[in-house]
C-alpha cells in the first residue's frame, strides 16, 4: 500500500482552496486537477509498504501543540500548481518530528525537503499569464493523519488509516 502522513483540512479552510482552485480552472484550457476530498498537506511521503504498522506507531509517537496554518501566497513547481502555507515555522517543526519519529521506528520516506504548500492542480495549461488570488484563511492544525493513497476505477483516493 502507498502511505503518506497529511494534516487535512476543516471544511472551511478547504473551502477557501477550492475557491483559489477554480479560478484557475476558470483560467484553463486543460489540467488535472486535485479532487477536493484529497486536498491535504504532506507531512511525509512514505510511498509502497507492505506493512503500516511502523508508521502507525510513528504517528502516534508524535506530540505538538496545535498551531494556527494560513493560506499564503501560491505558485508553481513545474507543472504543478500550488497554494503557500504558513504556520510561523510549526508545520516545518511538526513535519521534522513526523520525520524523525518515521526514523526511529525504521519507516522509509522520501527526505526531500517540507515545503509547506498544498497542490491544487497538474499539468495546467492556461489562455494567458495566470496569477492565483489567494484568500485569507486560517485553521487549528491539532491532528495529523496516515493517509493511504489507492487508485479505484481509475481515481485517485485517499483515505485516512490512523
Amino acid at each position: 500500500m502507498r502511505l503518506f502522513i497529511a494534516i487535512n483540512f476543516t471544511e472551511p479552510f478547504k473551502k477557501e482552496v477550492l475557491g483559489c482552485q477554480a479560478d484557475l480552472r476558470r483560467a484553463s484550457l486543460s489540467g488535472n486537477f486535485s479532487r477536493p476530498e484529497n486536498l491535504h498537506m504532506t507531512l511525509a511521503f512514505i510511498g509502497e509498504v507492505r506493512d503500516a504498522s511502523g508508521a502507525l506507531r510513528a504517528v502516534k509517537s508524535v506530540r505538538f501543540e496545535p498551531f494556527e496554518l494560513k493560506l499564503k501566497g501560491s505558485g508553481r513547481f513545474g507543472n504543478l500548481w500550488w497554494i503557500g502555507a504558513d504556520s510561523g515555522k510549526k508545520a516545518e517543526a511538526l513535519a521534522a518530528e513526523v520525520r524523525d519519529a518515521l526514523r526511529r521506528e525504521g519507516v522509509p520516506f522520501d527526505a526531500k525537503p517540507f515545503k509547506p504548500h498544498i497542490t491544487v492542480a497538474r499539468e495546467v495549461e492556461t489562455a494567458a499569464d495566470f496569477s492565483m488570488r489567494v484568500p485569507e484563511a486560517v485553521m487549528t492544525v491539532s491532528r495529523i493523519s496516515l493517509m493511504k493513497s489507492e487508485r479505484i476505477n481509475g481515481r485517485l483516493v485517499y483515505s485516512e488509516i490512523k
